[in-house]
Order: structure tokens, then sequence, then C-alpha cells
């Protein structure tokens, strides 16, 4: 296809304002790198907003640091071409990558195959475990299928100490439990009240922020919101992932805080079916509002600390004194969110329509305890079951998204008009008391209306337009 072409059909291009587009120009003109150095606060703010899509891949190669030579295209076929140990766990996900996207075809699937094979080639020791296969899949698609330098950047992200992603994904997964802990810590000290909601239904952490993480939010949101959040992820560094947990579940805390479990397991898997796409409150405009609110979140120093040691200095028994880590049979969270994310009953692609209910990955788990690769044939988490379909955010109770309620983020009702004309100031305010709802629309509290029960005194202002304060 067309250079652009498919990227093109599965992106939704948001545009920018020609005054934001301007700023873009301007610092593709000076160099990136160079951009970065010299202005590093003011290029972070403007990532905050969303890169342009023309712009994106050179940004995140520049970020991390890689050139059109550092992948040749002899070196990848060498890489890519013969099988290895993983090939063949790596060909039954692919089918099951961006299963939504009618795009994500057969040949875009072989180009997944061999970058995942070329990986596992260049690193036999971590090789190939689920979840991989989306973020492999999303460099494609921002590249446009460039899959050397995908490869390039890949090969930065999961190797390089800067960002380590690599250890989300060797054996026993030592760098994801150590996320999975430090958010449980956060959630517990920012949403307390929804924790012991979640405690109360059964809803162990690892649950959703298992899905959240192993693919860094790629299979959990659309694909516009998935994209703005990805720039935070390539420039700030992987702590970020715990201030975008945490925000997402203060926005969403007085939905989820009147449902029982089946309604919540619904609820998150439905959150990537989001989207209004003509509506002042689209995914990438959530996406937006969403990491403005993460401004609000501080990660403590003495957790950054946690983070950055290598994953291998933990001890061998990492379920040891962590309660939510085990479920009420005695066993491990790893192994039973393992069996239930990662089972998947038909090798099929699904349209739009029929993914809300799948599993996060599908396919048989590469990675396990043991670090063998096994096909669980348990359950799901929670079946579908029936009712409401998860609510609205800023709805009474769990409500259904019937269509005339806006989704999840925020109801029709609480869209502005007009044009915004905020700075890049400081953030407002946490809203306080009861009453006073979270959602997207109300990430910028003072700009719309309150959800129910809160008080009306506040005038909203307006919110439309492509990004989140126009700012410098």
């Amino acid at each position: 296809p067309a250079r652009g072409a498919v990227a093109g059909a599965m992106l939704s291009e948001h545009e920018v304002s020609p005054a934001e587009l301007s700023k873009w120009n301007e610092m593709i003109e000076v160099g990136i790198s160079k951009y970065m150095e010299a202005h590093p606060d003011r290029f972070h703010r403007r990532v905050r907003r969303g890169i342009p899509q023309c712009f994106r891949w050179q940004v995140w190669k520049a970020k991390v640091g890689v050139d059109s030579s550092a992948m040749s295209k002899e070196r990848y076929q060498q890489l890519c071409t013969p099988p290895n140990a993983m090939t063949e766990q790596i060909r039954i996900d692919v089918s099951r990558t961006f299963p939504e996207l009618r795009s994500f075809s057969d040949e875009q699937q072989q180009a997944l195959l061999r970058l995942l094979n070329a990986y596992a080639a260049h690193n036999p020791e971590l090789g190939y475990c689920q979840g991989m296969n989306f973020v492999a899949g999303l460099l494609l698609i921002v590249s446009d299928f460039q899959e050397e330098e995908s490869l390039a950047v890949l090969c930065r992200l999961m190797d390089d100490p800067d960002y380590g992603l690599g250890g989300f994904y060797r054996e026993r997964l030592p760098l994801l439990r150590r996320y999975l802990r430090a958010c449980d810590k956060l959630v517990a000290e920012m949403v307390p009240d929804l924790r012991e909601h979640f405690i109360k239904e059964s809803v162990q952490p690892a649950v959703y922020l298992h899905q959240w993480f192993i693919t860094l939010f790629i299979n959990c949101f659309p694909l516009s919101m998935v994209m703005i959040i990805w720039d935070v992820i390539i420039c700030e560094g992987l702590p970020v992932i715990l201030r975008i947990a945490v925000s997402i579940l203060q926005v969403l805390k007085d939905s989820l805080i009147n449902m029982h479990f089946e309604d919540i397991i619904k609820f998150f898997k439905m959150m990537k079916t989001y989207d209004d796409e003509d509506g002042d409150l689209n995914a990438f405009r959530v996406g937006q509002l969403l990491l403005k609110h993460t401004e609000r979140v501080q990660i403590p120093e003495n957790t950054l600390e946690y983070l950055s040691r290598n994953p291998l200095e933990d001890d061998g028994n990492l379920d040891s004194d962590e309660s939510w880590e085990a479920d009420a049979n005695g066993g491990s969270w790893f192994h039973s969110v393992f069996r239930g994310m990662f089972s998947f009953s038909s090798t099929k692609r699904r349209n739009s329509a029929s993914s809300v209910g799948g599993a996060v990955t599908g396919g048989s788990s590469s990675r396990s305890l043991g670090g063998s690769a096994s096909t669980p044939s348990a359950a799901p988490i929670a079946s579908s079951g029936s009712g409401g379909g998860g609510g609205t955010v800023g709805s009474e109770g769990a409500g259904s998204n019937d269509g005339n309620g806006g989704g999840f983020w925020g109801s029709s009702s609480t869209r502005a008009t007009g044009s915004q004309q905020a700075a890049d100031g400081a953030p407002p305010p946490v809203p306080q008391g009861p009453g006073r709802g979270a959602s997207a629309a109300h990430l910028v509290d003072s700009r719309l209306p309150p959800p129910p029960g809160a008080s009306s005194a506040a005038a909203p202002s307006a919110v439309s337009g492509s990004g989140v304060g126009g700012g410098s």
C-alpha cells in the first residue's frame, strides 16, 4: 500500500490548530533533539497536547535516539526470516492483534510477525511474551510499517536502561509486578474509597492494572487516545503510566464506586470501544484532558527509586507479603489473571462490534511462572452476563450506555461550546466534596457544568479546540 495509506485508515487524523502546527514546524526545523535539549519544559507541554500525526514517528525516533541508519535492511532480513523458538507462538498471537482494525489485515500481520520474530532473534534471552505484540504493532502503525526502523525503536525501548521495557516481559514479569505493587500503593493513598470498594467487590488490582500495563494501554482504549498517551510515555518514560492509571481511577471513581464486580469488569473491557468523533469529547480530546489531569498526581521519590532498581534484584518469592497478589483459593493472581486474560475461544479476527467482551490479547500464554509456553483453557475472569453495560461517567448507578449519554467519559449534556483560550498555567484544584464527579468532562472542572449532585455555582467556559490550552 502507498506510504501512509494504511496508517491513515487506522488513525482518525485530529487536526491541530494552525498555531499549534506552526510550533511543531518550528521545532522540526530547529531539530527535535536540539529543541528538546534547549527547551525541555516547553517541549513536554506540547507533547502533552498531542504530537501531530505527520511528525509523530520523527519525534519518537529522536526521543529514543534512533536514526534511519540504526538497522540495515540486510541485518533485518537476517533476523526476521529464519524461524526461532518463539516463531509459532508469535504466529498465533499476530492474528489476535488489533482485532477491531479491519485495515490491520494479512499483509500487516505478516509485517508484525517478521518484526517480533526479528526481536526474538536479536534478544533470545527475552524472546517473546504476550503484550509485546501490541507494542510492536503500534510502532508499525505509527511508522507507516517501516519495519527496520520499528525494530530499532523496539530494541531501544526494550533493552535501553532509560526505558527498560523488557523487564515487563521477562520470565516472571519482574518489572511489571513491581509497577503493579507501586500503583496499588498510590491508589491506596490517592483513591482510598475506590480501592476499598474494589476490595469489597473482590476486584483485585491485577485484574485491571495488568490489562493496562502489559500492553501499556494499547489494547484498553481507542487508538486515537492511545496515541497521545504513548506520546507522553515515549517522551517522559515508563513511570508516567502510574500517574495515568491513578488519574483514570480518579476520573471514573464516581461511576465505578456504584458498580458490582461483573459491571466493573465489563466497564473496564468496554472502555476501548468509547469514541465520539463528532463531539467535543472524542477519544483524542479525552486523552488530552486525562494527561492534563496527571499533572495533579505526583509519584514519591522513594517509589521512583524502587522502580529504577534492577528488576533482577527482587528476591525469588515475588508473591510474598502482598495480600492482593493472592486469590481466594490461595493461588497467585499471576496464574488466575493469565488464565482469564489470555484465554481465547477463536482465532478468527473480530469486527469492532464483537470485540467488546474478548480477552485482552488472546492466545496462549508464552510466559508463565515457569517460563515455559502453555495453553491455559480456563474461562475468562468474568462472564459478560447481562445488565446495564457499565454505565456512564457522571450518571447515578451503573446505568447503561444506550448512545444518549456520551459513553464513559462524560455525557452529552456536559459539553460546552465556544473556544478555549486558556494558557498552560497550573492545573485547577482537584474537585473536593461529595458528588463532585471526575469524568473527562470535569477534568477542567470550572469549565463545564458539575455532575449530578454537585453545586452549579461555577459557570462553565469553553472546551472545544484541538489543544488543552494554547500555551507555548
